[in-house]
């Protein structure tokens, strides 16, 4: 599948930090020099950095392309929707959705799984959220190039706005579709108005029972 992306697990980096800070204590607490002292004050503040880029990253900014920054040409007589999708048995009603929204022209989806995981699963590797997104990207993908639907795909950043906001800077959407259970956090936090106002793309809500 096109455009698959690993998630960032970073488990492993953290312990090889904490390894090489404690070596870095122990040798500045045996040394007991100055310059033993002045390097594990810079490995603190290296750690520091460090620490506030992770997170920086990790909330990263939720801005979307804004309406003249996004390529929508339909010029071409194509339709192009960026999906997003975060449901179980998803494809059927998705797959309508396009088919109906194309209106008889030819149809391009790029479709974004977020994969959605807590903050424990992200720290300690844990990639089943991963797993998921990626099963379900996969069967969405065949599904549509079996209706002749041509499909790209990727995993999404966990935040489904930040999934979006990334979809439209690689892939010129002129509509917005949203795929998900009848029981979803999304709707709580506001995700369809919010991408319809930042983003000035009709965006669609497909619920799957």
């Amino acid at each position: 599948m096109a455009g698959k992306r690993s998630p960032e697990f970073i488990a492993v980096p953290m312990v090889a930090i904490a390894v090489v800070y404690a070596a870095v204590l122990f040798w500045a607490v045996t040394a007991d020099t100055g310059l033993a002292w002045t390097i594990f004050i810079l490995a603190n503040a290296a750690v520091i950095v460090l620490a506030l880029v992770l997170v920086a990253r990790r909330r990263g900014p939720r801005s979307l392309p804004a309406e003249a920054e996004t390529a929508r040409s339909s010029a071409d007589g194509v339709y192009r929707p960026l999906v997003l999708v975060d449901a179980e048995g998803a494809v059927p009603s998705l797959r309508e959705e396009i088919v109906r929204s194309a209106a008889g022209r030819p149809a391009e989806a790029f479709v974004v799984a977020p994969a959605l995981s807590s903050r424990l699963d992200w720290l300690t590797g844990d990639q089943a959220a991963y797993d998921r997104a990626s099963a379900e990207l996969d069967e969405a993908v065949a599904a549509l190039e079996a209706a002749g639907i041509g499909a790209q795909a990727q995993i999404g950043a966990h935040d489904p706005l930040q999934a979006a906001a990334d979809g439209l800077r690689e892939f010129p959407a002129e509509a917005i579709v949203v795929v998900t259970g009848s029981e979803t956090s999304w709707l709580e936090d506001g995700l369809l108005e919010t991408l319809e106002r930042r983003t000035a793309i009709p965006v669609t809500h497909v619920v799957v029972d």
